[in-house]
């Protein structure tokens, strides 16, 4: 899947990684990521800007966090469940508005969607608008900016059932979604009528 990050997406889960590292924390959380966004840029950290979320307000709340015992630093820190469905919803949101990569909008997007989550809490905390707030801006600053990609990019927004369901039957057929429902129109318009 990071394969379809942009850079400053690939940044996002590298600054992440570095912080709980320097946090002496066992797995990136989704707090790391918030940091990861903010610190990468792109429209995901503008967003966060002008929001006046800073990295020295997301990190003072990190602090509150005690240090892992045990923790080796130079060692492979995985990622916590939270932080791997932020990820792969990031890829669904990416889907959804007909995108081709995934930005940092689209991680943000995906973070803001578990309000329950370490970095939603901390954002909500921080931010002077609230959560649904957030989620429109970032819906509008998505559907007015699409990334580059094919030159006919038709979006289709599937529910969460037709989604989950499409998902399960690409990965049966051991396809990418976007690979699956692509052949799947494919298929239909060779159909004769």
């Amino acid at each position: 899947m990071f394969e379809r990050f942009s850079d400053h997406a690939r940044r996002v889960v590298i600054v992440a990684a570095e912080t709980a590292r320097a946090h002496h924390q066992p797995a990136v959380g989704t707090e790391h990521l918030l940091v990861g966004i903010l610190e990468a840029g792109g429209p995901g950290g503008d967003a966060l800007t002008s929001w006046e979320v800073t990295t020295h307000a997301v990190e003072s709340k990190l602090t509150d966090v005690s240090p892992h015992e045990g923790f080796d630093p130079t060692g492979h820190i995985p990622f916590t469940p939270k932080t791997k469905k932020v990820i792969e919803s990031s890829l669904r949101q990416t889907a959804l508005f007909g995108h081709e990569e995934i930005g940092t909008a689209h991680l943000l997007l995906a973070l803001l969607g578990d309000p329950a989550s370490t970095g939603s809490r901390i954002l909500t905390e921080i931010a002077p608008i609230g959560i649904t707030e957030m989620r429109e801006h970032l819906r509008r600053e998505l559907e007015q900016h699409p990334t580059t990609g094919p030159t006919h990019v038709i979006p289709i927004r599937l529910s969460d059932d037709e989604h989950t369901r499409a998902d399960l039957a690409a990965r049966a057929a051991g396809q990418r979604l976007e690979t699956w429902l692509h052949d799947r129109i494919v298929d239909a318009l060779e159909q004769p009528e």
